[in-house]
């Protein structure tokens, strides 16, 4: 697995969100959420990107008592918020960024087994209480050359 440990400075994701269970379909649901999500919404998202990480997000945040979670189809940016979409902070924080080739949603998929079944047990890092971030770079999702990346914020053991 290829990744890099990087602090990164505050910032202000701003898209669509829906809440999730851990238990039940987890996967299928988020893939479903992206293909339900209108060209116009994709577009509104795109538009408001003024910042790194470049390109559109999809972001995990908060776990709940009742094991759900909140999940973001975003960007990030410094323009205010419409009314249509939300609004999440995000702490600065030192990530493990993992890069990732190959086509989605299988080439991700993988990669975050190994990060919780490989990686975390001998990295002498532990998962930091924030959000966890998937980067989308444009381009053919199905590409055996498609890149993406997870971050995941990290704090040393």
């Amino acid at each position: 697995m290829n990744y890099r440990i990087e602090q990164k400075d505050a910032f202000t994701i701003v898209g669509v969100k829906k809440r999730f269970s851990h238990i039940e379909g987890l996967g299928e649901n988020i893939g479903r959420m992206w293909s339900e999500t209108s060209a116009e919404t994709f577009e509104q998202i795109a538009g408001l990107g003024d910042t790194e990480p470049y390109g559109l997000l999809g972001v995990y945040s908060g776990m709940y008592d009742d094991n759900t979670t909140d999940y973001y189809i975003a960007t990030t940016t410094k323009k205010s918020c419409p009314e249509t979409l939300c609004e999440l902070e995000i702490p600065s924080l030192t990530w493990a960024i993992f890069e990732i080739t190959g086509p989605m949603p299988t080439a991700m998929a993988e990669i975050w087994g190994r990060i919780f079944s490989e990686w975390f047990p001998t990295s002498g890092y532990k998962h930091a209480e924030a959000p966890e971030v998937e980067w989308y770079s444009k381009g053919d999702l199905s590409a055996t050359d498609y890149k993406s990346e997870i971050w995941i914020p990290v704090i040393k053991e």
